[in-house]
């Protein structure tokens, strides 16, 4: 004997455990089979067939935070840098109106240089503001018993039949009506809502406003410890504090932790900064000998463009050049402090984006092409783009 379960002794008490009513897993039996990977939603940062928190106080933009997120993983897009898989989404609101939804859409549709029609079939939003938007109630004489309502079970089926591999749910204090210092009732929501992930094979992510005390200890929640218990993954989004940003930089950063990790470790953190309705990363630029904030640096050099363009010089983004506009710009207060590789790097992304553009003079053949800002108006002899390439 080496000590081996033989298959006549596995066949023998999986008899037995289902003769019982209560059949239990023998590792034993997985020797020598492969083992799935672990599935991710956002590597790192939100798992596959769980549930994980999003939290912010309000004001901080974890709602757009989070469309930004959907839109992404419905166009297979990066968020943030990281590479991410193209999935269908379903974005359920519970606080904003759809004339906001479509507000922050185009302003993320803008950002990423994508149509609304592009996310055919891909994303989808649930409305429910105005409307009982409860996925699950307390019910029984004394309150204590969690059952799902009419909605959750919507959900689930609309998911499950169109395949949707990422649902959003803002928020918990909208769609959870149950007590938040009851351990049970808050366990028993969070479960239905992995339900939802494992009938899917895909994500769920609750956004949740965190209490005072959730805002003075860092934890990122509310109410008792069990939400924090009964998630895999806590993201907390919140504001810098002065020793980590000042000034006018401070008012539009937000730094994203992730304080729990069940399957990666706690503590990682993204920098990200509003500019123009949307957030990009503030972390390092890839390649660049010292971090910068990248939307402070675009922000920057737009600015000193701006006053180039209005006094009149001529900027190309052709580094043979004698108008090289980095070169051109460097000497600007605007830009003091950035190097001339920042300079090149945020005017080449605002030229990608359409926030900078390139105004074509002189013959097709022979054309210049000058940096103006995106919305400046046609320069002396500008030709249409059409004519001009």
């Amino acid at each position: 004997m080496n000590g081996r379960d033989s298959g006549v002794d596995r066949i023998a008490r999986t008899v037995a455990a289902a003769a019982t009513g209560w059949p239990v897993e023998w590792p034993s039996a997985f020797q020598d089979q492969p083992i799935p990977p672990r599935q991710w939603c956002v590597p790192d940062w939100v798992p596959d067939k769980v549930v994980t928190l999003l939290s912010g106080d309000g004001g901080t933009g974890k709602s757009l935070l989070a469309m930004q997120l959907a839109t992404c993983c419905a166009m297979g897009l990066p968020f943030m840098g990281i590479e991410l898989a193209r999935r269908k989404v379903l974005y359920l609101a519970a606080e904003d109106d759809l004339d906001e939804l479509k507000r922050r859409q185009a302003d993320i549709n803008k950002s990423y240089g994508i149509e609304f029609a592009e996310l055919e079939q891909q994303l989808c939003w649930r409305v429910l503001a105005g409307e009982d938007a409860l996925l699950a109630r307390s019910d029984g004489k004394q309150g204590r018993t969690l059952k799902a309502t009419a909605t959750y079970e919507n959900l689930k089926t609309f998911c499950v039949a169109n395949g949707v591999q990422l649902v959003i749910v803002d928020t918990v204090a909208d769609t959870f009506g149950g007590l938040e210092i009851d351990r049970q009732q808050v366990t028993k929501y969070v479960r239905m809502l992995e339900a939802v992930a494992r009938a899917t094979d895909g994500a769920v992510i609750a956004l949740a406003h965190p209490g005072v005390a959730g805002m003075a200890n860092g934890s990122g929640i509310s109410g008792s410890t069990a939400w924090r218990n009964a998630v895999r993954s806590v993201i907390y989004m919140r504001r810098p504090t002065q020793e980590e940003a000042s000034g006018p930089e401070a008012r539009d950063l937000r730094i994203v932790e992730r304080l729990k990790g069940n399957f990666a470790a706690a503590g990682a953190e993204l920098r990200v900064a509003w500019w123009q309705g949307c957030f990009g990363s503030a972390d390092s630029v890839e390649g660049m000998d010292a971090a910068i904030d990248v939307i402070a640096t675009e922000v920057k050099v737009l600015a000193a463009i701006r006053r180039a363009h209005g006094q009149g010089r001529r900027m190309t983004f052709s580094k043979h050049s004698g108008i090289y506009a980095p070169r051109i710009l460097k000497p600007y207060r605007e830009v003091e402090g950035l190097k001339l590789a920042h300079i090149e790097t945020a005017i080449a992304s605002m030229l990608q984006r359409g926030d900078l553009r390139e105004a074509y003079v002189g013959r097709p053949s022979h054309a210049k092409a000058y940096v103006v800002p995106g919305d400046a108006a046609p320069i002396d002899g500008e030709r249409p783009t059409t004519e001009a390439t």
